[in-house]
Order: structure tokens, then sequence, then C-alpha cells
């Protein structure tokens, strides 16, 4: 007898034999039980998941001489000639190659004749999608108004393609790709029929590699099979199937030699990296098949960090499982979404690369050389710190005293209600936690009146002095513009582009230094207030229009002076 392969001979013949598909069989169930049969059906979905299947378990389904039921004999005449494709009154059309105007004519007029042994004439029509416009045209009032023994079965893996006049006249099912603990489940079932010993890494590799598709599945188990038959049986005569033979049959990266990369990247060893892909290389392994790999170890490092202890998102052993645990923790979250970039735009240029083994090389060397992401905060914190110490060591007298590099602590002021509905704000009337320190207004008395020209000719004074205690807070308000001065009020003024510059600068600490700079200036108390100009620093668009920017993007970020030496000295990327 002529070998049958393991798809055809594991095919479900009744609908509670589907797997993955409970939401279709439920529903075609309960549907001929009613008695509620729809003259049209559209099966759609991924490849491999079972929609000409169910479309046969239909037909056995309606036409069974103890029928229609939802249980098939699968013994009567009729059962048996649809399962072996023989029955004359369940046709099974290849879209593909029966697609023009003139097919869909010769099935219209078959169409008016009555079932010659069943009660139904089953029209399957498989990739519907590659029918002309014209072949749906045609077929558009057929399947609309029917013949009463006529029900059509289409099946798709392109529903998108279909036009809606057909769509709308069809009852849609939409099939979903097979979960990866039941076709780990099947494959444990299948072993068990064909006396086989499969370890479980190995189902789980052999279920990843199918993508949801158990066509797929019967078809790699069907080639590993005959690939290891030489191989000795275990005790009990049963063959094994292990990780390693799949590996050798299918040409997959081993996961071990993945993680051996992932170890490479957190040592820095540039010379073990290039030894391991040499290695790869030579074993003959596919450079696409490598890359996109590499790119699913990242994606399973990456939810081992942020997923906790869920392991609804992975499909491996438990072993490897706890093993992606454990090497994430070298990385953060930020550093492994660089480098799954970096291997996403090299499988994006690898298919037109003259020498692609060059271009692997070079973006793994990017890897290696990458520098761990740091906050820009936490960065210009650093900054002022060190600015601080120095700052200390050089001026000897002051706000820092030269016996203590220690920063002084800057009072914060007092809290009051904020005045709404403007778009300027006065800071000092923001709401914010009571604070333990006094109010920098009351360090100071009032002694003289101040002019709004006395204030803008010593303005640079005062940056000199906010620019000793912060440097960044001097470079993010050394833009502003001093334009009012009214009851002890100062109004400092920033262009449209520099929003994020006023929100800095009236944060409480930020404030806070400005103010003792004004105090320590003029000896007397000044409340501060910003505004935002929205007619000032817009930039013409193409169309001669004004362009405000609301908030400061990342090419403004970048163009920021101090920012732009912190990228010379540390060479540093915006990431986000």
């Amino acid at each position: 007898m002529t070998y049958l392969v393991m798809a055809r001979k594991y095919r479900p013949s009744t609908f509670d034999e589907v797997v993955g598909q409970t939401h279709v069989t439920t529903t075609l169930k309960n549907a001929i039980q009613t008695n509620r049969i729809s003259h049209a059906y559209l099966f759609a979905g991924p490849r491999g998941t079972g929609k000409t299947t169910v479309a046969r378990i239909l037909a056995k389904a309606l036409n069974c001489k103890e029928g229609p039921t939802p249980q098939p004999c699968n013994r009567c005449d009729s059962c048996r000639e649809i399962a072996i494709g023989r029955s004359l009154d369940v046709m099974e059309i290849d879209g593909a190659s029966n697609n023009s105007v003139d097919d869909i004519r010769t099935l219209r007029e078959n169409i008016r004749y009555v079932p010659s042994q069943s009660k139904y004439k089953v029209y399957i029509i498989d990739e519907v999608h590659m029918l002309s416009d014209s072949a749906f045209n045609a077929l558009l009032k057929t399947l609309e108004e029917p013949p009463a023994h006529a029900i059509f079965v289409f099946a798709t893996t392109e529903p998108h393609k279909l036009p809606q006049t057909v769509l709308s006249r069809c009852q849609r099912f939409d099939f979903r790709r097979i979960p990866t603990t039941d076709l780990v489940k099947t494959i444990s079932d299948i072993a068990e029929k064909e006396n086989l010993e499969v370890e479980k890494e190995a189902t789980y590799i052999l279920a990843r590699r199918a993508d949801g598709s158990l066509r797929d599945l019967l078809s790699l188990l069907d080639q590993v099979i005959a690939y290891g038959s030489e191989s000795e049986p275990v005790e009990g005569g049963k063959k094994t199937i292990s990780s390693v033979l799949l590996t050798e049959t299918l040409g997959l990266v081993n996961l071990d030699k993945l993680f051996e990369i992932t170890d490479v990247i957190g040592e820095k060893n540039a010379a073990k990296g290039i030894l391991i892909l040499n290695q790869l290389m030579d074993s003959g392994i596919d450079l696409p098949e490598f890359v996109n790999s590499l790119l699913q170890h990242l994606r399973d490092l990456l939810i081992a960090k942020v997923s906790g202890d869920s392991n609804e998102l992975f499909d491996l052993s438990d072993v490897y499982l706890q093993k992606y645990r454990e090497k994430s923790k070298a990385f953060t979250e930020i550093d492994i979404l660089r480098m799954i970039k970096m291997v996403a735009d090299l499988n994006m240029n690898l298919k037109r690369a003259s020498d692609p083994r060059v271009l692997l090389e070079m973006t793994l060397m990017k890897i290696l050389k990458m520098e761990s992401s740091v906050d820009l905060a936490e960065l210009l914190n650093r900054l002022d710190q060190l600015k601080g110490c120095s700052s200390a060591g050089m001026l000897g007298s002051g706000n820092i005293s030269s016996g203590n590099p220690t920063k002084p602590k800057i009072p914060s002021l007092s809290p009051e209600k904020p005045v709404m509905g403007k778009q300027s704000v006065d800071v000092q009337e923001e709401t914010s936690a009571p604070s333990d320190t006094p109010a920098i207004q009351d360090s100071y008395i009032k002694t003289e009146v101040i002019s709004l020209e006395d204030i803008q000719k010593r303005w640079n004074e005062v940056l000199g002095e906010v620019k000793n205690n912060k440097l960044s807070l001097w470079s993010l308000i050394k833009d502003g513009e001093v334009i009012g001065l009214e009851d002890d009020t100062l109004t400092i003024e920033f262009h449209n582009g520099n929003s994020f510059h006023k929100k800095q600068a009236e944060r409480r600490e930020n404030l806070n230094l400005i103010q003792k700079a004004l105090g320590d200036l003029f000896t007397q108390p000044l409340k501060l207030k910003f505004e935002l100009n929205q007619l000032k620093g817009s930039s013409p668009d193409e169309s001669g229009n004004t362009k405000s920017n609301g908030g400061a993007g990342p090419t403004q970020i970048a163009e920021d002076p101090l920012v732009k030496s912190i990228f010379d000295n540390f060479e540093g990327e915006i990431i986000r």
C-alpha cells in the first residue's frame, strides 16, 4: 500500500477532532442541529489551520445517511466518498487554476441539476481570492439566490482581496493560528500512535517552527522521522526524536548558540563573538534563518525581562524559560530594544547586501560596542554634581564654601492657590506640597525700588550666578527675555519653540535657584512669572504658514548646547 503522509493520515474526520477551532466547529454543529444552514460560508485564516478540512466535514455532516447531523458516521457510502474525494455531489474547485469567467459560467449551468445521490450539492472553492473580477461578478447572482440544494463553501488565506459584494453574501468564519499548547499535545498524541519518543524540548521546537499550522507541524514531523529512521530505538522499540536531531534536519539555530551570543554581548568580547559567527557559517547555517532566530531570541529576552512570572507569552519549555529570565537580568529594557532594532534593520538590508556575512559581522560589532543606556536627566544631575564640586574648589567663597564642597540647600517657596485661565503662569501661585524651609521672600528685606532697566542691565550677572550653581538650568533660562516688572513680580518670556525650557524653569527646585540669584544680587525678594510668546520662535512650513511647536521634540533637545556637549564627549544618542 502507498505510504500516506501524516498530514493526510491524521486529517480530522469529525468536528470534535478539529484542533484549535472550537469557535467554528461549535457554531456549525449548532447550526446543523437547529436546521439553520446557510447557503454560503467563507472560511478565512492562515494556512494549515483546517479550512478545507472543516469544509469537507461540513459536507459529510449535511449529506450523511443519518443526517444532516453534527456527528457524521464516516461509515455510509456518502461519508466515505466525500472522505476520499470521489463524491459526485461535493466538488472541490481550485480557485487559482479555475479562475476565469468561463469556469464560473460552467458552474452556474451545472448547479441547476439536483444531487445524484446526496441531499445537497456542496461547492468547495479553495483560494477563492484568486478568482478574477469578472468571475466574481458572474457568481454574484447565483451566490445570493442559489437553488435550495446548493451550498457554497469558500476558503481563503487572504479575505481582504474578496469584493465586499461577495463578503456580504456569506457567513464568515475566521480560523485562528493553533496555540502552541494544542500543537504540543497533538505531537504527544501522534507520537504515541506512531511508537515515537519525542523529547519535551523537541516538541516545543516543532510547535514554534510550525507557527500555528497543524499541517506544517505534521509535515515537519514526517521529515524528521525520515531523517532519523536509522537511529537506534530506545527501550520498548520506540524511535527517539531529540532537539539535536531536529536542529540537524531542519537547519535550525541551536538555542544554546544564541545564548552564547547573548553572553558575548554582555561580556563585550568581540573576538569570541566573531569566532561563534565563523563556526555558524562553517556549519552551513542559512544567514536569513540565523538572523530571524536571533531576532526571536532577543524578543524572548525582552519578554522575559518585562513579563515577570507570567508564562503566557512564551512557547518554550520550563528549562529555557528559566534561562531567559536569568540572562535578561544582564540587560536593561532599553538596551534590548536597541539590539532588536539593529537586528531588525539587518534583516531588512540582508536581501540586497552584496556580502551578507560582512553585514552580519558589522551588526554584531555595533551591538558589542553599544554602551548601556543612561537617562538624560540622570546624566545632567551627575554633571551638576561635578560642576558643584569643581566650583567649590575654585571659588573659596560665596554660595559654596571652599571648606565644604556640598551645595547649599535652597529654600522652597510657600504654596499659594494657582491662577486659572491664563496662558502665563505665576509660579509663586502654583500649588505644591508644603515646604519645611522658609520662603525665599522672607530671607530678604525690601530696601529700595528696583526698576526693570536695572534688572535687564544686570541679568547676565543673574545668569552667571545660576550657572555657578546649576549648569543645566543656566542652559535652559539663558534664552529667556526679561520683559516686565510689576508689584515685585518679574516676567520672563520664552519664545514658542522654547516651551520645554519654560516648563523646566517652572520646576520648584529650579525656581528657587533663580530667585536666590536675584535676591543675592538685588537684596530684596522678587516673584517670578514665566510666559510663552506664541508669535516668536515659530518656523514657517513649506506652505509659508507659521508652524508652532508646543513642546521640545528629540531634534530640539539635541540642538541644546549642553546636550550637544554631552553627545560630543560621551558619544550619546537620543533613543526615546
